[in-house]
């Protein structure tokens, strides 16, 4: 069901399709409930979680905090603040499991890396909060993927109900109105979309086929290149996602027909992003296939004068082509839950704001 369709729809939808594969069969290293919760016309997938410390970060805080910390500890040239933070690491891994951190609900997760999250009225956000915390008594509640671009006023109505805002990672946005199409390395991008020898499939062009080597492209790049912690979508999972129209798969093939790289967009509440970005690593660098990738969303994103956010990682690339960096927040409600709980996940709120800000520009990679 496409993103396009009434909102509630395109929700049950997706929650629909998830729920009819086996526990991870859509998404290797992830554990989840997903169901559709709705208030008023606002309709939003939503994921419930009780400690499954193994899981991809985009169900759990512990993945996100904790374990993919860990990971790029050794990206950090410091070496007096790699052996402190791995330090911290167990410390605050401890700290987090003592507060169930995990046991959580997620609203608006769509089990990607960027889930855009449209405002809410402050009355809204309160009768929402209010259902949840009768719902789920037991859970914190939380949202991810706010940043102070698209969602200042949505930050500022968390903030006055007592959510907390915890730092998580450094974005990079291009706004529709911004000067980006002007920097050279875009032009030289389009010019290398336009001139390459590569084939493009569009998303009608797409068959199950396809979706084998759609997997092993991502796979390459965001999972044996970076981190096992990212969600590992199944070629099936991928297949429905695009079959249901709530991702586009944008590919680029050789002479052969072979995929050597793709590019999955979703677009939700006015933005675009891109959870699925991959290539065939072992190919000539030449070819520039992580640049055909990103052009094309860039090229979407023109043509259809939107926004994109454009997630973290490859720092230096998307700074070249124009895009701002931007902190990333995820929002937490913990006052319904015991005194040790919320006293635990203020603390570490306070702890993330002081220092996680300015540490995440300053090794933004």
């Amino acid at each position: 069901m496409s993103l396009n369709a009434p909102p509630y729809l395109a929700v049950y939808g997706f929650v629909q399709m998830y729920n009819r594969f086996a526990p991870r069969q859509a998404i290797a290293n992830l554990y989840t409930e997903m169901e559709c919760f709705h208030h008023n016309m606002h309709y939003y997938p939503l994921s419930r979680n009780e400690e499954e410390y193994d899981n991809s970060y985009i169900c759990s805080f512990y993945g996100a905090y904790i374990d993919y910390a860990r990971e790029e500890l050794d990206l950090i040239p410091s070496a007096w603040q790699r052996w402190l933070l791995h330090k911290a690491s167990y410390l605050a891994g401890s700290w987090l499991k003592m507060a169930q951190i995990n046991q959580s609900v997620c609203l608006n997760n769509w089990l990607f890396s960027t889930n855009p999250m449209c405002e809410l009225p402050s009355e809204d956000l309160q009768e929402i909060t209010q259902k949840l915390v009768h719902q789920n008594p037991f859970y914190n509640l939380s949202i991810r993927s706010l940043n102070e671009q698209h969602n200042a006023k949505l930050i500022q109505t968390l903030k006055q109900q007592g959510w907390l805002l915890l730092p998580a990672r450094q974005v990079y946005l291009f706004s529709k109105d911004g000067d980006w199409p002007k920097r050279n390395n875009v032009k030289n991008d389009f010019r290398l979309l336009r001139k390459t020898e590569l084939t493009l499939l569009n998303p009608s062009e797409h068959n199950r086929e396809h979706f084998d080597e759609i997997e092993a492209c991502f796979k390459q790049l965001f999972i044996e290149k970076h981190s096992s912690l990212n969600p590992q979508f199944s070629a099936p999972y991928l297949f429905e996602l695009h079959r249901q129209h709530l991702l586009e798969f944008f590919s680029f093939c050789d002479a052969d027909g072979k995929i050597l790289a793709t590019l999955g967009v979703f677009t939700h509440n006015g933005i675009m992003t891109a959870p699925i970005v991959g290539y065939d690593t072992t190919a000539p660098k030449n070819l520039g296939l992580y640049r055909l990738a990103i052009a094309q969303l860039l090229k979407l994103a023109q043509e259809r004068n939107m926004d994109v956010n454009l997630s973290s990682g490859a720092a230096q690339f998307k700074r070249n082509r124009g895009g701002t960096p931007i902190i990333e927040y995820s929002a937490i409600y913990c006052r319904h839950l015991t005194f040790k709980q919320r006293w635990m996940l203020e603390q570490f709120s306070r702890v993330l704001n002081r220092y996680a800000p300015q540490f995440l520009q300053d090794n933004a990679l």
